[in-house]
Parts: structure tokens; C-alpha cells; sequence
């Protein structure tokens, strides 16, 4: 037993507080600070678009494909390397959606009609997502917004919020 057990207590007090001085200086200083190393030279947004464009048509290709899983990860590769690739969200989001993933659609279509308003598709997507949980009121707001934009997607949407509200009638008909 240790027979000062206030100098255990005020020797920890001093190790807690030089350790809780030195978390929050390392917090203070930005990573790179310090460091001699050369300014980082950055692309030009076309050059991060055309690298971003390669994983993106790998994307659409696989997607046509159904191999849905394959094109989220190039999807996800384009929007690494540029991540203002509003239809690369999109596409993301759908092949969530055909997962069955629908938060995870829903997060990707907000960032990319975050990035693009007026991406159709984005609302598309996003309505029919809306449509197959049963959200039929965010659904058809997400219509609205395609009528408004004057998408010819207005009426695919409007077409599958139909179907999707006449098999959910026959759903709740049966016994």
C-alpha cells in the first residue's frame, strides 16, 4: 500500500493535465505545419474531370451490365477524384437503390441535386426511390420539380408513382 496516496493522486493529476495540454496543442496545429516540403500543385478541374469521366463510363458500363455493386465502386472512384461529379452521386444512388439501400440512395441523390438542381435524372431517381418506400407525397414533389424543369422524365416518374400506388392498392385489397 502506498503510504501517500495524495502524492499517487496529485502526481496522476499532473500526468492527466500535461497529457490533456499536449492533445489539445497537437490539436491546434494544422497537420502540415512545420513541414519543409514543396506547395502542392493542384490539376485543373478538367484534368480531375476527364480521370474522374474514365470511372464513371466503367461505371455506366457495368451498371448496364446490372452488375450494380462493380459500377458503385467506380462511381465512388470518380467522386474521389472529383467531388462536384454531380451525376456520379446520382449514379450512385441508383445502384443503392436497386439494393434495396434506400437511405443510402436518398444521401447520394441530395448531394447531387445539391451540386446540379437541376439534374433530372437526380429527381428522377430520387421520386422513384420515394415511390418504392412508400413516400408517395415526396414522390410526387420530386414530379413537380421534373414538370418544372420540363423533363421528359416528368412522365416516366409519373408513370412509376402510378404503378407503384396501384400495386400497393392491390396489396392492402388482399386478405
Amino acid at each position: 500500500m502506498n503510504p501517500f496516496p495524495q502524492a499517487t493522486i496529485l502526481s496522476n493529476c499532473k500526468r492527466l493535465a500535461l497529457c490533456t495540454t499536449f492533445v489539445v496543442a497537437a490539436a491546434a496545429v494544422p497537420p502540415d505545419a512545420g513541414a519543409a516540403s514543396a506547395p502542392k500543385k493542384t490539376q485543373p478541374k478538367s484534368d480531375l474531370r476527364e480521370k474522374a469521366n474514365e470511372h464513371f463510363e466503367q461505371g455506366e458500363r457495368l451498371r448496364e451490365s446490372y452488375m450494380y455493386k462493380d459500377a458503385a465502386k467506380h462511381y465512388k472512384k470518380a467522386i474521389i477524384i472529383d467531388p462536384n461529379y454531380a451525376e456520379a452521386y446520382s449514379n450512385l444512388g441508383y445502384c443503392y437503390k436497386k439494393y434495396g439501400m434506400y437511405d443510402k440512395a436518398i444521401m447520394q441523390y441530395g448531394k447531387a441535386i445539391d451540386l446540379k438542381p437541376e439534374l433530372a435524372e437526380a429527381h428522377e431517381y430520387l421520386g422513384e426511390t420515394y415511390a418504392e418506400m412508400g413516400n408517395f407525397s415526396l414522390a410526387e414533389k420530386e414530379l413537380e420539380i421534373l414538370e418544372k424543369l420540363e423533363s421528359g422524365l416528368a412522365q416516366t416518374l409519373e408513370k412509376f408513382i402510378a404503378e407503384k400506388k396501384a400495386a400497393t392498392k392491390d396489396a392492402d385489397a388482399k386478405p
